[in-house]
């Protein structure tokens, strides 16, 4: 039964990063990939680390804690987006709808099987470093194989929330426009 779920997991898991342009990306990802238990886990470490540009992994021995820190150009977009849209509308970080949207969106992906995990992000004008998020687990954290698809529901919570700023964004500009014109 156990080998049904991992062949049945694969596929999924599978067809999630196809629908997602991320075979296109890496086709390697696929090549020589055997339907059993181990080329599964195999594809779920691949894909955490393909479905954000740029994703880095460190083991910290002394807490024997691994971590993630992803890395995306759509994130870098996100953020500027958020900041002229908070100067456009005099709007504060904690005012911004889009970035409670985000946060939701984010808290909701990485809503992970098992326990002994956490993640942060860092999306914020007042955060130092490049606009990331960061994945943490320990050593009995059980839920590593739901990560991918958590990842690709933030990274396509992204790209629905820049899409939407930037309507938003063209309409203020109209408004501001259409000011001007009237006074």
């Amino acid at each position: 039964m156990v080998e049904l779920y991992d062949f049945f997991s694969t596929l999924r898991l599978a067809k999630s990063l196809y629908d997602n342009g991320i075979v296109e990306r890496y086709p390697d990802l696929f090549r020589g990939l055997m339907l059993r238990e181990d080329p599964f886990y195999d594809l779920v470490y691949n894909a955490v680390g393909v479905i954000f540009e740029h994703t880095f992994q460190y083991y910290n021995e002394d807490k024997m804690i691994d971590v993630y820190v992803f890395c995306d150009p759509l994130i870098d977009r996100f953020c500027h987006l958020c900041w002229q849209y908070e100067q456009h509308s005099y709007l504060t970080e904690e005012e911004n709808p889009y970035r409670k949207e985000m946060e939701q969106i984010i808290r909701s992906g990485f809503r992970l099987g098992g326990y002994n995990y956490a993640y942060d992000w860092s999306l914020s004008a007042n955060d130092h470093g490049r606009r990331r998020l960061v994945f943490f687990y320990g050593p009995e954290f059980y839920g590593l194989e739901d990560l991918p698809e958590g990842l690709l529901e933030i990274h396509e919570g992204f790209q629905d929330v820049n899409f939407q700023l930037e309507k938003a964004l063209n309409g203020l500009s109209e408004e501001k426009t259409m000011e001007k014109e009237a006074a």
